[in-house]
């Protein structure tokens, strides 16, 4: 049987300000190789998936954030980590997840 995991409710207030959302996103593609004119003609960028805390979309950048850390308190969030940023012209969709 599994433990179940309880979120203080101020840190859950908090962390529900930025939901959590999986960007798909196009990617710079490149090949130091040798190729033909053909072979580039059927090259296409790459497709990523970056998930996240959504913390803003402003200016033409999406912001992300994977983690996040208490304060001492226990309660408040300090800082946070494993952050993204993404070019809007670049994201293809935002989903948010539940």
């Amino acid at each position: 049987m599994r433990k179940k995991i309880t979120i203080p409710k101020k840190v859950k207030d908090q962390i529900d300000k930025y939901p959590m959302v999986a960007v798909e996103w196009y990617d710079i593609v490149s090949n130091s190789s040798w190729s033909t004119f053909d072979e580039l003609k059927k090259s296409n960028l790459a497709t990523c998936i970056t998930k996240g805390h959504l913390f803003s979309q402003a200016k033409g950048i999406t912001k992300l954030f994977g983690d996040y850390s208490y304060a001492d308190n226990g309660i408040d969030i300090e800082s946070i980590g494993n952050t993204t940023i993404i070019p809007n012209s670049v994201i293809k969709n935002i989903k948010k997840l539940s």
